[in-house]
């Protein structure tokens, strides 16, 4: 009978301590709320920092570098790609228009998709005010650019720059233009239809000022690019294509 008791007294204390284990400590809500607040606080500014250090989205709101990107495509750029390298002939970027754009937002200063009536041409918004151009690179610093019946010569090469991303025959004859150290000559790849290198003139300032120089716009310094085009996102995804020349144009 007391082996009885002794047991009965055992249970009881283990179903107690169980009992007590199985029990819910009180939610501290302040501490709750703090470890959430953090949370979101890492994730804005992990946010934050892809978008304006890392990556670049822009939309594509014209035909001008067809069959490449297409008009409403949505594409990403990669802000980190010429960190340690310069930029190549044939890459597809990410930069700010050459010529001053200050004329653009005197009726409306507040538009969130750049459109001029002017140009309409290839440009892509990634916030108000200001104004992203996308084209394919096809001068390098130092070269002499002179296009006949829409084929591109560079340093007097006698053979055109092989251009296969071209879906229609490019027409008419520009240059000679001579591109400057740190900049580059960009032009669409609908060489028919886009606004580029060929045509950003300096028609703002009084061409007879002594100071005035034609080219002031005309080609796109390294430090206004914001990225190299890396990939087209969905429906329609996949990387975008930054050609390779085989034999590079030489004299």
């Amino acid at each position: 009978m007391e082996n009885e008791n002794v047991n009965l007294t055992e249970s009881t204390e283990v179903t107690e301590a169980n009992s007590d284990k199985n029990k819910k400590k009180p939610i501290n809500w302040k501490k709750e709320i703090i470890s959430w607040a953090i949370i979101v606080v890492i994730a804005f500014v992990l946010a934050i920092f892809i978008t304006e250090v890392v990556i670049m989205k822009a939309e594509i709101v014209s035909g001008s570098m067809m069959p490449a990107l297409t008009k409403d495509d949505h594409v990403i750029g990669n802000r980190l790609a010429y960190l340690f390298s310069d930029p190549q002939r044939g890459d597809v970027i990410f930069f700010e228009y050459p010529k001053s754009y200050k004329e653009l937002y005197e009726i409306d200063p507040e538009l969130t998709y750049c459109k001029d009536p002017d140009l309409g041409d290839t440009k892509a918004c990634y916030h108000q005010n200001s104004e992203v151009y996308v084209k394919r690179i096809i001068g390098l610093p130092g070269e002499k650019i002179v296009i006949k019946g829409g084929l591109v010569y560079i340093n007097d090469a006698e053979v055109p720059l092989d251009e296969p991303y071209l879906r229609n025959k490019p027409k008419g004859d520009f240059g000679p233009f001579y591109v400057p150290e740190d900049c580059y000559f960009c032009m669409g790849d609908n060489r028919n239809g886009s606004n580029d290198a060929r045509y950003w003139e300096n028609d703002i300032d009084n061409p007879t000022d002594p100071d005035y120089d034609p080219d002031r716009f005309r080609y796109v310094h390294k430090d206004k690019i914001y990225a190299k085009a890396a990939l087209k996102t969905p429906p329609d995804m996949h990387w975008v294509e930054h050609y390779r020349y085989e034999n590079e144009p030489t004299k």
